[in-house]
């Protein structure tokens, strides 16, 4: 925040003190005036000037707090206005300040009291006219006025205090009561139109800085929250991968201290099992942490190979799978189709685990034209599996997140005829991957889904045990389209340009919730040499653009408009103001062509800055077209309006004979260029400014030595003291400076007031576009702070249980080639130690869950540290582990090895 934007914050929260100094400057100015003055008549008396010093004072007193309490300070003025009306002077200087106080009152007041305070507004403007009509033409009832009033009386009206009100006088009091009347109501009329036309913008204004505001204070909570859900993700994921593996490992290694004692073949395979398993484990995570090389998602089309493994691994389970319709995983989105392979992977593994020995599983798929019904059911000890003691795990949450994201609804638990029955519905995806990838735009009501599937994990994953989520809301979450791209993060920085926010940081993403995992944490990645060849790729063919783009690009952009605050509608004035504000560009368009109207004519042909005015009219409006009408577009492309008027203001000192009044507009379009352009769009147009500026200078010794053109001055010879020339022509290009700096100045103040819809728009735009980065940034921290400890942990559990499968395979191998049989101990010590590193392994992996889905955020215990949370150091996970007091206890072991009895699937 620049100097400016703190100084426009300060005034806005303290309108009170501004409103008194700017008072206390116009009383300044208004007591000069009325001490210039001398009596003024009053209804009743002649005033002095001191009289009116004294009134005008009074009368101001109201004005301070126009703003502050405009209501009461329009009741306190009206008061004043009355007395000073019947007992002090008919005319007081600052009586103009009436028309300020009607526009304070409509604009900053209740909307219900609008109407009454313009009757009021209304009756005082009658009443002043007529006080001041009577107070001129007839004088004060007491009393004499200064002579130059008695000479402006009308005869007729002189007497009336001695003789009456004759007709005369009353039609001169008619005409000149009517006359009057007729300049307070326009005033009174034009204030109230502009006050209403202000109201309406200010409303849109009000509306877009309260979403400013709020996107701008929630940006930590939506770092906490995309931080939470990523650590929810990497729950999920590790329960799937992790949880699933060591099941395997823990029953293949049951299985083989009984089957494969007698059986070298089978004790072989076990062992063959339990190694690919791990592996495959390990090489998923690589992929879980973002680690280039991992392996992709599983989807649906490995559901098979998911079926025939759990096959193998428990060959007591009985699995049929059957599929009605025709299946289209492809119109079902890379998410669901992952999806639906986790909600199989888990319920099949919660069958190995809890469902008893040799139970039956039904897999049923039901496609239709709305989606995919899945069911899988079992038979076995349904509600009763809870009686062993263990406790609920995390996969059944990860399960409903899972489904969730993608608009799908799941039902879990006991069958009424028993067993355990996991019915889900997913529907298909409302757009193409590829078309939700590529777009930008997003509503309020996406965002957070946004952030969602940048982290591959829905908001909703922050509690757990959420509930499914209805159809629409699962199809507004699967077509809510990642910021992340890289598309969009170029658009990112376009729009945090225009807005003047320094959006810094890379968006280390790749457009997909699966391709932001696969990225590096952002800390790691290298800093770009400081000066490189910019490279642009050539298209293979360029396309011309259409009609129908071209329109696009030219049409103003969509700006939201706000609501009246009591619900009532808008009248024609407010409702005219706001379609000006959504048409800008059409404005623009008329504006210009005014502007050019009235450049063609009389008045203006003959007004030039340097030299003559141009005898040629068609080069007179050539220039006049080429410096007024690039204004059209001054809102909608600020920048290159100003770059073409440069450029082309550049060419005119140099070659034309002339520089037309139509010049002065050029300030303008720096004021635009600098107000809607991007931040640092002042340092160019400084530049440019001063380059013209010189070059006006020059051209103006050009034309005091007799030269038309720079063009002519570069051939010709220059007269002598030619330092006087020059120095006269550099002080007018000076000045020409000034007023440009001048103008980039104001449109500065113009951007850091933040008063303008555009600009508040186009901030917004930015805030967002900042937030979606942020909150990838977050996710990737908290990604890179966790990882290394719990990729530490697993991979030394599955190293280990690797390299004790590969030590029991050298046995075998090293009896085998003796012509020996392994001793059945030998066997059983083999696999007894991979189960019980597996039950190990399960119980500490529990523990990994609970603190990553109970205790919040990796420096929780380090509030300090909260506010800068994405450069903050992490606390370690072994720290986590001792804040949440999650030692690994012997009943949590005793409870993870309860979850897998050893004769549950034996082969």
């Amino acid at each position: 925040m620049n100097r400016l934007e703190r100084f426009s914050q300060w005034r806005g929260r303290n309108v009170l003190p501004i409103d008194i100094i700017s008072t206390l400057a116009i009383a300044f100015f208004a007591v000069g005036v009325a001490a210039s003055t001398g009596d003024t008549p009053g209804i009743l008396f002649a005033h002095d000037a001191t009289s009116q010093i004294i009134w005008s004072l009074v009368s101001l007193v109201p004005v301070m707090f126009r703003r502050w309490r405009p209501q009461a300070a329009a009741l306190c003025y009206a008061g004043l206005v009355a007395l000073h009306l019947i007992f002090g002077p008919a005319m007081l200087y600052s009586d103009f300040l009436a028309l300020v106080m009607v526009y304070s009152v409509i604009v900053y007041g209740d909307p219900r009291n609008t109407k009454a305070f313009i009757v009021l507004a209304a009756a005082f403007g009658l009443f002043a006219t007529m006080a001041i009509t009577w107070s001129v033409d007839v004088g004060p009832a007491f009393g004499q006025v200064w002579v130059g009033y008695r000479q402006m009386y009308y005869g007729a009206c002189n007497t009336v205090y001695q003789e009456g009100l004759n007709g005369d006088c009353s039609s001169i009091l008619l005409s000149e009561g009517f006359q009057m009347g007729l300049l307070v109501a326009a005033c009174l009329v034009a204030t109230i139109v502009l006050a209403y036309w202000q109201r309406a913008r200010q409303a849109t204004i009000r509306m877009l800085r309260e979403r400013n505001e709020a996107i701008a204070a929630r940006q930590d909570e939506e770092r906490c929250i995309a931080a939470l859900a990523e650590r929810a993700r990497i729950a999920r994921d590790m329960h799937d991968v992790v949880a699933h593996t060591l099941s395997i490992i823990i029953v293949q290694s049951d299985g083989g201290r009984y089957a494969g004692v007698g059986n070298p073949a089978v004790a072989r395979s076990t062992m063959e099992t339990i190694r690919r398993e791990s592996e495959r484990a390990l090489h998923d995570m690589k992929r879980l942490f973002g680690v280039f090389g991992g392996s992709s998602h599983a989807d649906y089309d490995d559901i098979t190979a998911l079926v025939d493994q759990a096959r193998e691994t428990s060959p007591g389970t009985a699995i049929v799978r059957r599929i009605e319709g025709t299946a289209a995983p492809q119109r079902l989105g890379a998410q669901a189709s992952v999806a639906v392979y986790r909600v199989v992977q888990e319920a099949l593994t919660n069958v190995r685990k809890y469902a008893g020995p040799r139970p039956t599983v039904c897999i049923d798929e039901h496609w239709d034209d709305d989606g995919l019904s899945l069911t899988i059911a079992d038979n076995g000890r349904g509600a009763s599996s809870g009686l062993d003691g263990h406790a609920p795990g995390y996969g059944l949450i990860g399960m409903r997140e899972r489904v969730a994201a993608v608009g799908g609804t799941v039902n879990a638990g006991p069958g009424i005829g028993g067993g355990f029955v996991v019915s889900v519905t997913i529907p298909y995806a409302a757009a193409p991957d590829a078309a939700a990838d590529s777009a930008v735009g997003m509503s309020r009501s996406s965002d957070v889904a946004t952030a969602a599937a940048q982290t591959a994990v829905p908001p909703s994953a922050v509690a757990p045990g959420i509930g499914p989520m209805t159809p629409d809301e699962g199809r507004a979450h699967a077509a809510a389209p990642p910021l992340a791209g890289t598309a969009t993060a170029h658009a990112a920085h376009d729009i945090t340009d225009i807005a003047g926010i320094d959006a810094t940081g890379p968006v280390d993403a790749s457009g997909t919730a699966d391709s932001i995992d696969r990225q590096p944490p952002t800390s790691h990645t290298p800093r770009p040499p400081r000066f490189t060849m910019p490279s642009f790729p050539l298209p293979e063919r360029i396309v011309p653009p259409s009609l129908q783009e071209i329109a696009g690009k030219l049409r103003s952009k969509p700006i939201d408009q706000a609501k009246s605050a009591g619900g009532e509608r808008f009248n024609w004035i407010e409702r005219l103001s706001q379609w000006s504000e959504r048409h800008y560009l059409m404005m623009d368009v008329i504006g210009t062509v005014l502007l050019i109207l009235m450049a063609s004519s009389d008045l203006f042909v003959h007004a030039d800055f340097v030299s003559s005015p141009l005898s040629n009219h068609a080069l007179y409006m050539f220039i006049s077209v080429m410096v007024i009408g690039p204004l059209a577009f001054h809102r909608r492309f600020p920048e290159g309006t100003a770059a073409f008027l440069a450029v082309f203001c550049a060419f005119e000192m140099v070659f034309l004979p002339s520089a037309p009044w139509c010049n002065m507009l050029v300030l303008y379009a720096l004021y635009a260029a600098s107000a809607y352009g991007r931040p640092r769009a002042w340092i160019w147009l400084t530049t440019a400014s001063l380059i013209d500026s010189i070059l006006f200078g020059v051209k103006v010794s050009a034309n005091i030595m007799g030269f038309n053109t720079i063009y002519e001055l570069m051939f010709g010879t220059p007269p002598l003291r030619l330092t006087l020339y020059i120095a006269a022509g550099m002080m007018t290009g000076g000045v020409v400076f000034l007023l440009c700096c001048a103008a980039i100045i104001y449109g500065r103040w113009t951007r850091a007031r933040g008063a303008n819809v555009l600009i508040l728009q186009a901030r917004e735009e930015a805030l967002k576009a900042e937030e979606a980065k942020q909150r990838v940034l977050a996710a990737n921290m908290e990604r890179d702070r966790i990882s290394a400890s719990i990729q530490a942990e697993v991979t030394a559990t599955l190293t280990t249980v690797i390299d004790q499968a590969v030590d029991g395979l050298a046995m075998l191998d090293d009896c085998a080639a003796r012509g020996e049989t392994p001793a059945p101990q030998t066997i059983a010590a083999a696999f007894e130690a991979i189960g019980s590193r597996g039950r190990d392994a399960l119980a500490h992996m529990r523990q990994l869950l609970r603190v990553l889905r109970e205790t919040g955020f990796s420096d929780e215990h380090q509030p300090q540290e909260r506010e800068t949370m994405p450069l903050a150091p992490a606390a370690s996970l072994d720290d986590q582990f001792r804040a949440a007091g999650g030692k690994a206890t012997e009943p949590t072991r005793a409870a993870a090895s309860a979850e897998v009895p050893a004769a549950a699937s034996a082969p």
